[in-house]
């Protein structure tokens, strides 16, 4: 019998809930996105003495930049794990059409990153409010302007983190090659470049560079010297979009 696409899909989403590295890894994620974002919002409000103060962003963000390694690393071995373990082969007798097989497992992985970012999200949301307030600063409610958006954001930012993961792993197919260049695209040149460029070449990667650029939608109070919450989205999934092309190109032209 033919494999379907829903087959595929069906197989695909199998495979990861019978791994229990792969529970275990999305249950960390969730962990390091709520208990360091509760610790970190409280801290932050700690010295408040007024005027601007973004509760959704510092609430949601300090996780985050912890919470994004293991949800990237965690896409990535959806591909580059059946490379390390010689199990390709298995799943391309199983479906033979590659474009359908490398979609099933976009489509699995990039479904369980969104319903978890975004239960996520609203965890730490409502944990990181509760530390503010604890700590002396205004808390915000999701009937607030822009809040409901910067937290639906942040799951969508989840996702897109986790569908590059399963990009890089398919394109690198090596798991630790992988997963360090997500680390240094995501969390060391966003981070430590800035400081380490020039002004003018710092300002650009703080603005423009993918999740730099897309975490904007998780804010309420704008910068005018950033992008607008959608359009830093935009540039994010824009980016993840050419990753999963390049991705789906060369798996369907290179050897197993």
């Amino acid at each position: 019998m033919r494999a379907t696409a829903a087959h595929a899909l069906r197989s695909e989403w199998t495979k990861f809930r019978t791994i229990p590295s792969n529970l275990s890894t999305l249950l960390i994620a969730v962990l390091l996105m709520a208990g360091p974002g509760a610790l970190t919002a409280y801290r932050a409000s700690e010295g408040y003495r007024g005027g601007a103060f973004d509760a959704t962003h510092i609430s949601m963000y300090g996780g985050f930049l912890f919470a994004q390694i293991a949800v990237g690393a965690l896409g990535v071995l959806v591909t580059a794990s059946e490379y390390a373990t010689g199990m390709i082969r298995t799943s391309l007798a199983v479906v033979p059409r590659r474009g359908r097989l490398l979609a099933a497992k976009i489509a699995s992985f990039g479904g369980i990153a969104l319903v978890a970012g975004e239960v996520t999200a609203f965890a730490t949301f409502l944990l990181g409010q509760r530390a503010i307030a604890a700590g002396g600063a205004p808390s915000v409610t999701l009937g607030q302007p822009g809040v409901l958006r910067a937290v639906v954001g942040m799951g969508l930012v989840w996702a897109l983190v986790g569908l590059a993961g399963v990009a890089l792993g398919c394109l690198l197919r090596d798991p630790m090659t992988a997963v360090t260049v997500l680390v240094a695209v995501n969390f060391i040149i966003p981070i430590i470049g800035p400081r380490l460029l020039p002004e003018s070449a710092g300002a650009l990667v703080t603005t423009y560079w993918p999740i730099s650029a897309g975490l904007q939608v998780t804010t309420t109070l704008q910068d005018p010297e950033r992008l607008a919450p959608w359009a830093g989205l935009g540039v994010l999934a824009g980016c993840t979009a050419v990753l999963l092309a390049a991705a789906f190109a060369l798996f369907r032209w290179r050897d197993a």
